[in-house]
């Protein structure tokens, strides 16, 4: 009412009602689709079926493999070319997904540094 854009709520107060998202409601192509994952994936895998029939052999999903570096991405897009000509990374990755590991390495990192400090300086002689 103010003028202002706001971020996306996903519609939730149109969910808790039991309804679809207006995005997807409105959508005049039906290019924006919500509804159970698996659903949906099986819909898109058909829909890429067809365009590869069609001769569109580039067609391709994008973000739908829970396998992938993101685990899935709880959307997915349908490209007709190669993820670089959308901006998007080849093979996505989750950055944070090693941050555990990577703590884990500073740590005995830091340990080592410490140890080695104490031990510099209780070797010494007076």
């Amino acid at each position: 009412g103010d003028g202002r854009a706001w971020k996306c709520t996903l519609c939730y107060d149109r969910l808790g009602a039991g309804m679809t998202p207006a995005c997807a409601q409105a959508c005049p192509t039906e290019s924006i689709q919500y509804g159970p994952l698996d659903e949906l994936r099986e819909r898109a895998a058909q829909r890429v079926a067809t365009l590869h029939e069609q001769g569109v052999s580039e067609a391709r999903l994008y973000g739908e493999d829970p396998n992938d570096g993101v685990g899935g991405d709880g959307a997915f897009f349908l490209l007709l070319d190669e993820p670089e000509v959308y901006g998007l990374p080849p093979d996505p990755v989750v950055t944070t997904r090693d941050l555990p590991a990577m703590w884990k390495r500073a740590g005995l990192a830091a340990l080592t540094m410490v140890a080695a400090t104490a031990l510099a300086f209780l070797g010494r002689r007076p």
